[in-house]
């Protein structure tokens, strides 16, 4: 970001590291984001840039309150037919949250979370159909359905249909092992 103020300015490194006292070199560095800056230096380099110290933090501060996931660019895991695709993540101090989108295929179920974990959780149907198991009460959810539930609840989903479970949770706080190993259904005679 200082590297942008200062070709916008048209001054070169060397004209910038003379008036805040460092070497080009460090400032190259800073401009990289290769070192942290001591607060005094990087207030040497913005008064040598004329540009307000407090308005370089705005400016970072307004760029992390938007985050962008394009698709193709997000974590995805595929295990035994339950796939996992993280749509968004966040951790900023009380907001805790991660977004994802769960399919399950036909016959699987995701792993009984035994004990649970901390938190809550909310989900929608996108397509298909899926029994979800809470502490032992099966709830069976459709297309367009709705749920949440306290996540320290044992709780399972699973397929038991025909075709292809597509649903988009919410998980907070992030839950690391929420995606559990994929099993085949086990059916009865």
């Amino acid at each position: 970001m200082l590297k942008i103020y200062r070709e916008k300015t048209g001054r070169n490194q060397g004209e910038i590291a003379t008036q805040a006292g460092i070497s080009i070199s460090m400032l190259s560095q800073i401009e990289r984001g290769m070192v942290s800056p001591s607060i005094d230096t990087l207030v040497m380099v913005c008064q040598a840039l004329d540009l307000d110290p407090a308005d370089l933090f705005k400016k970072l501060s307004n760029d992390r309150q938007v985050r962008i996931h394009h698709h193709g660019e997000r974590l995805t895991m595929l295990n035994d037919g339950v796939g996992y695709e993280q749509l968004m993540s966040i951790s900023r101090g009380v907001y805790q949250m991660e977004l994802f989108l769960l399919v399950i295929a036909p016959g699987h179920k995701t792993t009984l979370s035994g004990k649970g974990h901390e938190g809550v959780e909310i989900g929608y149907v996108l397509e298909g159909s899926a029994i979800l198991n809470i502490g032992g009460i099966d709830y069976p959810l459709r297309e367009g359905d709705s749920m949440s539930f306290s996540s320290h609840l044992p709780h399972q989903l699973s397929n038991q249909g025909t075709v292809t479970f597509k649903s988009v949770w919410s998980i907070s706080p992030p839950h690391v092992d929420y995606l559990h190993t994929g099993e085949k259904e086990k059916k009865s005679d």
